[in-house]
C-alpha cells in the first residue's frame, strides 16, 4: 500500500514538474491570476491553453506548433498561461473547464470574457491564421 502511495505521490509531481519545465521554457505564465492582471494592464488578450498529460495531441501542439519561431513571436501579442485541466483544477475558472484537449481560450482582460477559442491541434500555418482571426476579433 505504500509503495503504490508513493508512485502515486511521484506521478503527479512528474506530471506538475513537465508543464512547469515547459512553460518555463516557453516564457508562459503558470498563474492565471497573475497573468489576468498582466494581459489587463498591457492591454492584451490572455490566451489560456489547457491541456492533460495523457493527451497526444496537446503534445504534438506544444513541441510543433508553439515551439516554432514564427509562433513564438506571434505569441508576444498575447498574455499566454498554460493549464492541466486534471491537475489544475481551480486554478483557472471553471467556466473553461472543457472535455476535449487541447483548447485554447483568448480572453479579453478588460471585459473577462472569452472572445475567441480553439479546439485541438492545428499545424503551425493553421495557427498562425487562427491568431490571425483572434487579433481582428479582439480589436473590434
Amino acid at each position: 500500500m505504500k509503495i503504490i502511495l508513493i508512485v502515486l505521490i511521484l506521478s503527479f509531481s512528474l506530471f506538475g514538474a513537465k508543464i512547469d519545465d515547459y512553460a518555463l521554457e516557453m516564457n508562459f505564465s503558470r498563474d492565471y491570476d497573475s497573468a489576468f492582471a498582466k494581459a489587463k494592464k498591457e492591454n492584451k488578450p490572455l490566451m489560456l491553453i489547457l491541456i492533460s498529460d495523457d493527451c497526444a495531441w496537446c503534445t504534438k501542439l506544444e513541441r510543433s506548433t508553439l515551439n516554432t519561431k514564427e509562433v513564438k513571436k506571434r505569441l508576444l501579442d498575447t498574455v499566454p498561461v498554460i493549464m492541466n485541466q486534471n491537475y489544475d483544477k481551480g486554478n483557472f475558472p471553471e467556466i473553461y473547464l472543457t472535455k476535449t484537449n487541447p483548447t485554447i481560450f483568448f480572453i479579453d482582460p478588460k471585459q473577462n470574457k472569452k472572445f475567441y477559442e480553439n479546439v485541438g491541434y492545428l499545424k503551425k500555418n493553421d495557427f498562425l491564421l487562427m491568431l490571425n482571426d483572434m487579433q481582428a476579433a479582439f480589436k473590434k
